[in-house]
């Protein structure tokens, strides 16, 4: 057993009684997800009265099918790193990922800020995916009237609706049907599953979300709600490798905090047949990763920006510039890129 393998991290949220426990005790459940450290802040939000378990120390526990689960008493950089610490001294059983609750409340771009700007995490951990459970009953409800539960919906890879067999089975499918128009508003480009209807499953919540964007030309940037908004880009041309990272590095430096995420495959010029995967939050972005291959037969460049109260013209200003595109009273990434009046942020990886 070493400390150098890459170990998906997976962030489940969604509002406070949206049915993450309920989804969470389903996966545990399931062989595939077999020797999981799970980590929670409570007991009590994980029910596991009816799981078999076995009390590893005061904070783990061995659930049935071999996932542990931690309570979290502290800062969650310092409940992962003592979780590794322990796995590489045998402590802990070696649990192939790491499955994060968030606390109903919880905004996923912090989480998400934390574990790419700590050099060890980045390098042990990568990110498989956000996964927002979403209440069907008061889902868009609680969606436009708080702005933590808009910030789930927008930063999620995939929305799983929970509690759809709670509607009334007249108005069911408009009911579900307007609630997809708002998800759509707040994220045009994450799958929306029935989680009660049998849509997600673990195999779903295992796959790696790793090329997982749009490919169409047409899908449209929301309107902003909150102040958040996603922008969706795309070049057919290969990008320049000086470009990319100018481009990182830019964004991260005028943006900044207002970005919450960025979700990207790049097709670079010198090497346009596999691409590079790209996530980042506010100026720090995790490592890019070169891809075995493209996921699909579309080689495209394509980029889901998550941003609060950016500028529909500074966020397509930026992606002219990367894609070489002639905009009118617009400066290039070199300009952008050397002007000494501009915010520094500390370069391409933060």
């Amino acid at each position: 057993m070493t400390g150098t393998e890459t170990i998906p991290f997976h962030v489940v949220t969604g509002f406070l009684g949206a049915g993450k426990t309920t989804l969470i005790n389903r996966l545990l459940r399931a062989p595939e997800l077999g020797g999981a450290l799970v980590l929670v802040n409570e007991w009590g939000e994980i029910g596991l009265d009816n799981l078999l378990f076995e009390r590893l120390a005061s904070d783990a526990i061995l659930v049935s099918g071999g996932c542990v689960c931690c309570e979290m008493r502290g800062d969650l950089l310092d409940a992962l790193r003592d979780g590794l610490e322990r796995r590489d001294a045998g402590l802990l059983p070696p649990y192939p990922r790491i499955v994060l609750e968030t606390t109903g409340l919880a905004e996923p771009a912090p989480i998400l800020h934390a574990l790419f700007a700590d050099q060890t995490l980045a390098t042990r951990l990568s990110l498989a995916g956000v996964t927002t459970v979403v209440d069907a009953v008061n889902g868009a409800a609680t969606a436009a009237a708080r702005p933590e539960s808009g910030r789930q919906i927008a930063l999620a890879d995939r929305l799983v609706v929970m509690k759809s067999d709670l509607l009334p089975r007249a108005e069911r499918g408009a009911r579900l049907a307007d609630l997809s128009v708002a998800l759509r508003g707040l994220n045009p480009v994450a799958p929306i599953l029935d989680g009660a209807a049998g849509e997600f499953g673990p195999a779903d919540f295992l796959a790696m979300m790793a090329g997982a964007l749009p490919a169409e030309a047409a899908l449209a940037s929301t309107e902003p709600k909150h102040g958040v908004r996603t922008f969706v880009f795309r070049s057919d041309r290969p990008i320049s490798p000086v470009a990319f990272g100018q481009f990182l590095s830019v964004l991260g430096a005028i943006i900044g905090p207002r970005l919450l995420r960025l979700k990207g495959l790049f097709a670079l010029a010198d090497r346009p047949e596999t691409p590079i995967l790209v996530d980042g939050v506010q100026h720090v972005f995790h490592p890019p990763r070169a891809l075995p291959d493209w996921p699909d037969a579309d080689r495209s460049t394509r980029v889901v920006l998550i941003v609060d109260r950016v500028s529909a013209r500074q966020a397509e200003d930026l992606w002219a510039a990367l894609t070489r595109a002639p905009r009118i009273d617009a400066p290039d990434l070199a300009a952008l890129a050397n002007n000494p009046l501009a915010p520094r942020s500390g370069g391409l990886l933060g």
